[in-house]
């Protein structure tokens, strides 16, 4: 089946407390590694939104390290074939992103735009789907309509919180049905892959050296 969320690279809905109230109903869940995930229906799509929430050992820095080391998104984001820059500028970075899907489907690709920002210690990652910078490839669907955001805030014990918000269109020929099935599952399997990448020593924060932010 399908691994449709990873494979878009995860899009925002908004960056707020998730209440069922909102529609957001929890779909699954990996009590070990404190992992829930919350879907919801959207009234102008077929395609679900999600929630996806974690605490992981470390810092933001170090969490982050790992969401900025762009070539190194394979790992832990299923169907990435490769990604790399485009272009750098201040807080902001346009990525290239290419997804291979089993047969029948086609590859998609995307260029994404993500802007950075802080809030005291609370780091925001948005990205969203922009047009042009790579030419359109008749092998592959472009993705048009994908955002995400990811949130990342510090706790008490040496622990960060990771909130990841999405939606996303997959464009082409794909049943609503399929990608919504694969939609939670899909979520977990990135937040455990994201939590097993931050603890690489490549990626350990050194506290006492204040380090500049990750460059996106």
């Amino acid at each position: 089946m399908i691994r449709l969320l990873a494979i878009l690279t995860m899009l925002i809905v908004a960056p707020a407390t998730v209440f069922a109230g909102d529609g957001w109903q929890l779909r699954k869940q990996d009590a070990e590694r404190q992992i829930r995930v919350y879907l919801r229906d959207r009234s102008d799509s077929q395609y679900h939104d999600v929630y996806a929430v974690t605490h992981l050992p470390g810092s933001v820095h170090q969490v982050e390290a790992v969401l900025a080391d762009i070539p190194a998104m394979p790992e832990w984001a299923p169907r990435v074939a490769r990604a790399r820059v485009l272009k750098r500028q201040d807080s902001q970075a346009w990525i290239y992103i290419d997804y291979r899907l089993p047969y029948p489907f086609k590859a998609r690709d995307a260029v994404v735009l993500s802007q950075r920002s802080r809030d005291n210690d609370v780091v925001s990652i948005h990205s969203q789907a922009v047009p042009g910078m790579v030419r359109v490839q008749p092998d592959h669907v472009r993705l048009s309509n994908l955002q995400s955001t990811w949130r990342l805030s510090p706790l008490a014990g040496g622990q960060v919180k990771v909130e990841l918000w999405g939606i996303a269109e997959p464009g082409g020929l794909v049943p609503a049905m399929v990608y919504n099935y694969n939609l939670a599952d899909d979520a977990i399997q990135t937040l455990r892959q994201l939590r097993r990448m931050a603890q690489r020593s490549k990626y350990q924060d050194d506290r006492a050296a204040g380090r500049s932010p990750p460059k996106m």
